[in-house]
């Protein structure tokens, strides 16, 4: 007890220290940058205001820097707006998530005054008109207008889950617009490449507005594919979402969301898991935890998830793939779900799966 004294004594006071240099907006991002460099996600959580628009994705995106530390990263407010206790400002943030690749944004974010100490808020938002749904849409020139058009589609895209899986997207879903997949994904996590859709369970969905001859068409497609995420995640019940493997979760929201591609799109995607099947088949077991899985083989997660979905809807029925994912959240082990639906095994279920998708 005599070592344990000092060392918590002195804890209390980096924690003191940490605090009092919070005094200015400025000396907040350089907490954020000490913290990003050295991976320290319960450093990086302390520095974040409870009730800031980045409250809850702040933790995933925390435990992203403590996997993955960002040793270049900056952080550097401007434009700083002070209005009683809180400020409005412009976030730049520079990191190297590939070596050699300086990645960069800009972000119009919210600070918080606790006493003398500032938070972090995260980024600042306009709210927009969309039904029992809420829309949001990053505070830059411009954006709310484009993103407004969001706002029939959301409707469309849950009718799309529901007819195809049977599942209700929640009235709370929360659809977060940024301009850029870049800036996408920087609000998720530093390592992440750059997506044009995500969602955690428990968070705002997030999209990037497309371009192209077809917008709607690529919205609905996004669209459908995260309200897939949000609802199998709910289905699936707190604290269980994680025992379903990533390339089902992926495999489900292509499954819905493939209403919305191309012909192009669709014959591609055939192809190419007709070949995994054939002879470049990633064991699904690898594929399971989306924070193990390399870039390099993520193609395999969508391709062979959706390939096995389609499998079991054309040979079982249209509600097998969801009882799959049910009887994974509720066993959490491979062989236990696939039983469930009348397989031997889980190599069972994959063995055919290959078998039928090669011969399509």
């Amino acid at each position: 007890m005599r070592l344990l004294l000092p060392l918590v004594l002195l804890a209390s006071l980096a924690a003191a220290q940490t605090a009092f240099a919070q005094t200015t907006p400025e000396a907040l991002a350089g907490a954020l940058q000490t913290a990003a460099r050295a991976g320290d996600a319960s450093g990086y959580q302390r520095l974040l205001h409870a009730e800031g628009t980045f409250a809850v994705e702040g933790p995933n995106f925390a435990a992203d820097l403590g996997r993955m530390p960002q040793p270049a990263a900056t952080y550097l407010f401007s434009g700083i707006r002070l209005d009683g206790p809180r400020a409005s400002a412009r976030l730049s943030l520079s990191w190297v998530r590939v070596p050699g690749q300086v990645s960069r944004v800009s972000l119009p974010v919210t600070l918080f005054r606790e006493g003398e100490v500032w938070r972090y808020g995260g980024e600042t938002w306009q709210s927009l008109p969309a039904g029992k749904y809420s829309l949001l849409a990053l505070d830059l020139p411009g954006l709310p207008e484009r993103a407004a058009a969001t706002a029939p589609l959301l409707v469309r895209a849950a009718a799309r889950v529901r007819e195809t899986l049977g599942l209700r997207v929640p009235d709370a879903a929360t659809v977060k617009v940024y301009p850029d997949m870049a800036t996408l994904s920087a609000s998720v996590g530093l390592s992440l490449q750059p997506v044009g859709g995500w969602n955690e369970p428990g968070e705002a969905i997030k999209l990037v507005l497309p371009g192209g001859a077809n917008p709607d068409q690529e919205l609905l497609r996004v669209l459908s594919h995260e309200f897939t995420h949000l609802s199998v995640s709910g289905a699936a019940g707190q604290g269980r979402n994680n025992r379903i493997p990533w390339w089902l979760h992926e495999g489900l929201a292509d499954f819905v969301s493939r209403a919305y591609w191309t012909p192009g799109a669709s014959e591609s995607r055939r192809q190419r898991v007709a070949g995994y099947a054939g002879g470049d088949w990633v064991p699904l077991s690898e594929l399971a935890d989306f924070n193990a899985v390399p870039e390099s083989q993520w193609k395999y997660v969508y391709a062979q998830g959706l390939g096995l979905v389609e499998f079991l809807a054309e040979t079982c029925g249209k509600d097998a793939p969801m009882r799959l994912a049910l009887a994974f959240a509720e066993t959490g082990e491979a062989d236990g779900a696939a039983q469930a639906l009348g397989f031997a095994s889980f190599s069972d279920l994959e063995t055919k799966t290959r078998t039928w998708l090669a011969a399509r």
